[in-house]
């Protein structure tokens, strides 16, 4: 990492922090039955990313969740995909250079009081790190990474890093775990 990047990020991180202070969130666990409303956030980094998560979006709408999506796109400028879909696509000129969003879309996202947040990518960029940590979601699922701690439910998908398998296990563990 360069050293203006590395600065670059520390100075979000200090952004990121001064937020959480303001916004605090009720940190509750939920699983499967206990949910009512779903975040899903990935990035389209993989273009297969784009297809699954937005089968399992539907999967889930039809079980009687109600689901936001949210897509990252790393470029400046929407590809075609992104146009009258139910997921809401950012591109990086939709975020400040600290990750905050600057789209209603988006920022509304981050607001809303999901029962459970999949954050379905493993990405370090800092749109996906602001997301993910200022999220007022009750309960945060994702991949076990090296800087995980703003989750709460941190799936280790040994060497299987697809995101298939980062469905598949987290649906598992939430269906198994009694609340």
């Amino acid at each position: 990492m360069s050293f203006f990047q590395n600065i670059k990020n520390q100075l979000a991180g200090l952004k990121i922090k001064s937020k959480l202070k303001k916004n605090t969130r009720k940190k509750e666990f939920h699983n499967l039955e206990s949910s009512k409303s779903i975040g899903i956030l990935f990035d389209t980094l993989q273009e297969k990313n784009h297809s699954v998560v937005k089968k399992f979006a539907e999967d889930l709408s039809q079980k009687g969740y109600k689901v936001q999506t949210v897509g990252w796109v790393n470029a400046n400028e929407l590809p075609d995909f992104g146009v009258a879909q139910k997921i809401v696509f950012y591109t990086n000129k939709d975020v400040k250079w600290s990750g905050e969003p600057i789209i209603p879309e988006l920022i509304e996202f981050t607001n809303t009081k999901f029962d459970l947040l999949f954050v379905l990518t493993k990405s370090e960029h800092l749109s996906i790190k602001y997301i993910t940590q200022v999220s007022l979601a009750s309960c945060k699922v994702g991949s076990l990474t090296d800087n995980c701690e703003y989750l709460d439910l941190m799936i280790d998908q040994g060497k299987n890093n697809s995101i298939e398998n980062l469905i598949s296990e987290s649906l598992k563990y939430l269906s198994q775990i009694k609340k």
